[in-house]
């Protein structure tokens, strides 16, 4: 029989080989001072521009020329399924699989146990990790008199990767007097890999007599060139920690599918003196990127693993994950609202998504959120800003997020949910998010 091994080991293994290749722009992705304000136009950060068209006209003042970003935004984020100790009872499984010496009943016995045990790993066994960030000096604002408005550059880069546990009972094999536990059971995982070029213009398009209610106009076109891996890695076919490693390269080189895609982002701004309202548009043309695909032309492949990996896929889960797929990137329509002091420094505001959508790798979402801020004129005092989230859909999870701007430059902002699971005896939150950035000072 195959020595397994543990399920833990599998999990740092499939993590730490696929981020490499995730964490190289992801358009879902909520940058820099952002991941604590959401998704609204607020003007201590440039980043506004990279949420709502309009905003770029905000951000540059009329007797300015120029806005950047040194390093506007590095940040990740995990997100954990909702089992306790899911590593510690793996591992158990992980045991029974690799134990040779079996009576019939210990096997019977395991088996009731496990069979019990694997449909609650397939409903929550699940991890999700996100990561991007700006490229230096991005964005970039500047006001254009020919054009009479702001023109916005920006590239960033970052990624998702999504790692499931896909269940099947367990089976004993008897041979040569020999009796062995044997599962179909994977890590189904799947990433996205994107690198995003936008440039887009915003403009004034409505002036009250009195100047002090606005209406801004904008639009950004985001040049996405993003590459879609999935695969599937039965537990069967896996030795050893190095194993692990080869195996998840050799599926990762295999079933990547890259596609260069246009999306266009559009937006609108009305604004007072103390109080304003936003609509954004996303992906107004949902571009669609390829899939590379599992399950196909099985015997063509060049190891038993693979070809193995491959045959499970096909005959075993494919009622469960699409062999072949596309990634749409939905349009999405945002809703923003502030209201503030004359100066700005005190504001708060919400954001509400108004439909839901799937991101690249698959994951429902829809998005509330509230924040309240405070920024600081000078360097010494620091700018401070909270806020909540809660994801209508999907994992329904609720986070909270804290974050802080100083020297007038530095932004620190973390993000934790409310929602909690239970490992080694201690409770730690589902989702962990951190962000820091260095921007120019407003």
């Amino acid at each position: 029989m195959k020595k397994h091994p543990t399920l833990s080991r599998i999990a740092i293994a499939c993590l730490m080989t696929c981020s490499a290749g995730v964490l190289a722009a992801n358009p879902t992705y909520t940058p820099g001072a952002l991941s604590t304000l959401g998704k609204v136009s607020h003007p201590g950060t440039i980043l506004s521009s990279t949420i709502n068209p309009a905003a770029g006209e905000l951000l540059v003042g009329m007797d300015e020329k120029v806005r950047m970003g040194f390093m506007s935004s590095l940040g990740y984020r995990l997100e954990l399924g909702p089992i306790d100790n899911f590593l510690d009872q793996a591992d158990d499984l992980a045991d029974a699989l690799e134990d040779e010496d079996l009576s019939l009943n210990d096997a019977l016995e395991l088996k009731d146990d496990f069979d019990a045990l694997l449909p609650e790993f397939g409903q929550s066994g699940r991890l999700t990790q996100q990561a991007g960030f700006s490229i230096p000096l991005m964005p970039f604002a500047f006001r254009s008199e020919t054009l009479n408005g702001v023109i916005t550059f920006d590239i960033s880069a970052g990624g998702m990767l999504d790692a499931r546990f896909l269940d099947d009972p367990i089976q004993i094999e008897v041979a040569s007097e020999q009796i062995n536990l044997l599962t179909s059971s994977s890590f189904y995982i799947k990433s996205a890999a994107a690198l995003t070029a936008s440039v887009g213009y915003s403009r004034n398009v409505w002036e009250s007599e009195m100047g002090d209610y606005n209406v801004y106009a904008g639009a950004t076109a985001n040049l996405h060139v993003i590459g879609l891996n999935k695969q599937l890695i039965a537990l069967q076919n896996l030795i050893d920690d190095e194993d692990v490693g080869t195996a998840i390269e050799d599926e990762f080189s295999s079933n990547t599918g890259s596609t260069t895609e246009v999306g266009f982002d559009l937006g609108l701004l009305w604004t007072a003196p103390n109080a304003q309202i936003g609509l954004t548009i996303l992906n107004a043309n949902e571009p669609e990127f390829a899939y590379g695909d599992i399950g196909q032309n099985c015997l063509e492949l060049d190891t038993v693993s693979l070809q193995s990996n491959c045959f499970i896929a096909q005959q075993v889960f494919s009622d469960e994950i699409a062999l072949s797929e596309t990634a749409t990137l939905s349009a999405k329509t945002i809703v923003e609202g502030a209201i503030y002091t004359e100066s700005r420094n005190w504001l708060i505001s919400a954001a509400a998504e108004l439909n839901s959508t799937y991101d690249l790798i698959g994951r429902e979402s829809q998005y509330v959120s509230v924040s309240a801020s405070y920024s600081s004129d000078g360097y010494i005092l620091p700018s401070l800003r909270f806020g909540a989230a809660k994801n209508l859909v999907g994992t329904e999870l609720t986070t909270v997020s804290g974050g802080t701007t100083l020297l007038g430059m530095i932004n620190i902002d973390l993000t934790m949910s409310l929602e909690t699971i239970e490992v080694d005896g201690s409770e730690i939150p589902r989702v962990f998010g951190f962000n820091i950035g260095i921007e120019e000072k407003f």
